[in-house]
């Protein structure tokens, strides 16, 4: 089969466990590392095509260009019904390029929260993960394009969605409590604090829930990645 194109934005936003759920299913993956200049993939030499998450805003297009063509390649493997999954940053592109909108949030949201599963989701064996209180890391969010069919929302805000060959979801399945530690570092303690997050709560409950969260990206992406194999037919 041929590899799975990922999109990485940042070098401390990697693939993580998704990583560990292709090497246990026997495939293979290319990451693009696109804030390094890696050019994107060709559509025709991969299965499928994961955007992960990222500290810009799927609109900041002036200030990261490869936007512009991310968005572009994500439109084309829909109509090519390649299997695209979206993570985060990953799901705002996505909704944005399908006709939606991404844009700031009211708040940011940092934390474990509890997901509503939209009732004709609850068979979905990938939406299944999202049933137990997930970590969430965004300050932005989405519209969702027309003709998409809405799996799960948080709140106000959208928060799994698919749209063809195309699934987003908004929280993070694929981090450790390690890329979570680097994150709060950079992202600063005292901007989390003054935005009303506690980092030292996010970090006690990303270490408390560390086997329950490997286990449900083992899940969820094994799910997926069996979406992915069944499109080649």
């Amino acid at each position: 089969m041929k590899p799975i194109a990922v999109l990485q934005h940042n070098e401390e936003a990697p693939p993580g466990y998704l990583g560990d759920a292709i090497s246990a299913k026997g495939l293979s993956s290319v990451v693009c590392r696109l804030f390094a200049g890696d050019p994107l993939p060709q559509l025709e030499a991969v299965s499928a095509v994961v955007v992960l998450g990222g500290s810009m805003g799927a609109y900041e297009e002036q200030g990261h260009p490869y936007l512009v063509a991310e968005k572009k390649l994500i439109r084309e493997a829909v109509k090519r019904d390649i299997p695209i999954l979206g993570i985060c940053l990953g799901s705002q592109l996505l909704a944005d390029a399908l006709g939606g909108r991404a844009y700031r949030a009211r708040e940011r949201v940092v934390g474990f929260f509890a997901i509503d599963v939209a009732p004709a989701a609850k068979g979905d064996p990938v939406i299944a993960a999202l049933e137990e209180p997930v970590l969430s890391f965004h300050g932005d969010t989405f519209d969702l394009p027309a003709g998409t069919e809405m799996l799960a929302s948080h709140g106000d805000y959208p928060h799994a969605f698919r749209h063809g060959s195309a699934l987003a979801i908004q929280s993070h399945p694929e981090v450790s409590s390690t890329i979570v530690q680097e994150w709060v570092g950079l992202l600063g303690r005292d901007r989390l604090i003054a935005e009303g997050i506690d980092p030292d709560a996010v970090l006690a409950d990303m270490a408390a829930a560390e086997a329950a969260n490997a286990r449900r990206a083992a899940a969820m992406f094994s799910a997926w990645l069996e979406e992915v194999v069944a499109a080649q037919g």
